[in-house]
């Protein structure tokens, strides 16, 4: 009988310890998966890397200190902007000295007052030249008949009658043209003056278009102003060519300007062609001692420029440039020999 009870006894405390025991291990399993769920239990093989010894990572957008004078930069962004690279044209190569005795005389007009070059023109009079014939296509050209075309213009309204005129710089009415309907598609001036009697240097000239139309209404049509620094014209069967004092010389003096030479070779160019010789040589200046000076050094220019002896030039005495302006007149004539007359 007590045999028994004892065996009860210590199977029950055995029971109540296997109990305990496991209820503590569960307890403690679900306090480490929830303190650290991803944590792993270190490699034994690895060894341990001291903390001073781990450089840490750069931060985008800083600057580090690699040593003394060195600096370590790191950027990371995103460039959005686009760039476009064309075909570059190779420097252009120019020889200094060159440029620098480039002679002034002839590219200061030409800074000054543009020149137009026309290519037809000049390529048909070297067909007409002589194998000793020399030619300056980029001088300027002498003006001749006509001396201005003004193209018509588009009309507001159909015209019954219209007056073509020309007007000086002193607003005086030099030339007019009349006509009934449309006029012309071009309306041409050949240089008839009334003023000075045929077109003079220096002188401003504008075109103007007048017009009625049906209902009575007046229109004016305004043409570009011009101006001229030389000009030919022949009249009782001699040729003239006049040349604006203005530009042949500096002001008040017997010495060419820079642009002098440029109009009178264009002249000797004309000489040559038409076999001007003899010519004579006449001023229009209201200083009759500056305007002998000023004729004999064209007398001289044209006899080292044409290789002609001096009676072939023929020199005048100045004339009164009230009509005229301050010019000088060389005139083809057929009179040998010079004389002071």
């Amino acid at each position: 009988m007590k045999k028994q009870t004892f065996i009860a006894i210590v199977v029950s405390c055995l029971g109540l310890s296997g109990f305990a025991h496991a209820d503590t291990k569960t307890t403690k399993s679900k306090k480490a998966k929830s303190a650290s769920p991803s944590v792993t239990a270190p490699d034994p093989s690895v060894a341990a890397t001291p903390k001073a010894a781990i450089a840490p990572a750069p931060v985008p957008g800083t600057v580090k200190q690699a040593g003394q004078g060195e600096m370590t930069a790191t950027v990371t962004g995103t460039n959005k902007e686009k760039l476009v690279i064309g075909k570059l044209d190779p420097p252009a190569a120019f020889n200094l000295e060159d440029i620098q005795n480039f002679p002034e005389d002839r590219l200061q007009p030409l800074l000054n007052a543009p020149v137009t070059f026309k290519e037809g023109r000049d390529f048909s009079k070297l067909m007409d030249f002589k194998e000793d014939q020399p030619v300056h296509p980029w001088l300027p050209e002498i003006a001749q008949t006509p001396f201005l075309a003004m193209k018509s213009p588009q009309l507001d309204k159909a015209a019954k009658e219209w007056e073509f005129a020309i007007i000086d710089q002193g607003g005086a009415t030099v030339s007019k043209q009349e006509g009934k309907g449309t006029p012309p598609d071009q309306l041409v001036w050949k240089g008839d003056d009334s003023q000075r009697g045929l077109v003079a240097v220096d002188t401003v000239y504008i075109p103007q278009l007048n017009t009625v139309d049906k209902e009575g209404y007046h229109h004016t049509y305004m043409g570009q102003p011009i101006q001229f620094s030389s000009i030919e014209y022949s009249e009782n069967g001699k040729t003239t060519i006049e040349l604006s004092t203005k530009r042949l010389f500096a002001e008040r003096k017997g010495e060419f300007s820079k642009e002098g030479p440029l109009l009178l070779d264009k002249v000797c160019d004309v000489i040559r062609e038409g076999s001007h010789l003899p010519f004579a040589i006449q001023p229009y200046s209201a200083d009759d001692s500056l305007g002998k000076t000023r004729r004999d050094a064209l007398s001289k220019y044209f006899r080292d420029k044409l290789f002609i002896p001096e009676n072939q030039i023929v020199s005048s005495m100045p004339q009164d440039p009230s009509k005229r302006g301050e010019a000088m007149a060389i005139i083809s004539t057929s009179v040998p020999g010079g004389s002071d007359k």
